[in-house]
């Protein structure tokens, strides 16, 4: 746990790094970060894994699926954060896409998504190249206008993305071709089942036109 807390500090404590959010995060907040992650791991089965080089072990950030309130339903969106030093390297688009291909061949939702700010240009570049459309929408969750990249599992199929990311389907210590997705933070003895039944899934095509029901 300490290692993966000063290495994912590297990432979201950069003030560069962290120009989209509110501030950088402190130590305190970092170790919340990594402890959300490990609940939505225990109660999921999924969450936000370490990003590990393969040739070197490098820990290069962090990426995967956690619920995200969105229009009413709760949908697994997959965020990435990579340090510095390895951005504009290819490893979110990578890790990004294996977690996509993760959530639709071990979960019953049939929608996955990335929030991104829309002036957040290097993560809209990542997430173009993960999900085949976009729409902006006010996310009640910060009151803001988002970008909403998604995939919805009919669409995926149709348009054929499933092809060349069979081998990029990893389990909590799985691997992808490049990089590993690791458990972050000191991971439990036996890792959650990848099969827990999702608790929520969204329509493809509310999702689509934004006309979900609202949350009660």
């Amino acid at each position: 746990m300490p290692d993966d807390l000063d290495a994912l500090f590297e990432v979201l404590g950069d003030p560069v790094a962290m120009r989209y959010y509110p501030a950088p995060f402190d130590r305190d907040r970092v170790a919340a970060w990594i402890e959300w992650a490990r609940q939505s791991c225990r109660e999921h089965g999924f969450g936000l894994w370490a990003v590990i080089r393969r040739s070197d072990g490098q820990f290069l950030g962090d990426c995967g699926p956690m619920l995200q309130p969105v229009e009413g339903q709760l949908i697994p969106e997959v965020g990435y954060h990579i340090v510095p030093a390895e951005q504009g390297r290819g490893y979110a688009t990578e890790a990004a896409r294996a977690c996509v291909a993760w959530v639709f061949g071990n979960t019953s939702f049939s929608t996955v998504c990335s929030l991104v700010a829309p002036d957040n240009a290097p993560s809209r570049a990542v997430a173009a190249k993960v999900h085949p459309a976009m729409r902006e929408f006010t996310w009640a969750r910060n009151n803001k206008v988002m970008c909403l990249y998604w995939t919805d599992r009919a669409g995926r199929d149709r348009l054929g993305l499933q092809r060349g990311m069979d081998g990029l389907q990893p389990g909590p210590l799985g691997t992808v071709s490049v990089v590993d997705l690791a458990a972050v933070g000191s991971p439990p003895a036996s890792a959650p089942p990848a099969s827990t039944p999702a608790p929520a899934t969204a329509s493809s095509s509310s999702f689509r036109s934004g006309t979900a029901p609202n949350a009660a």
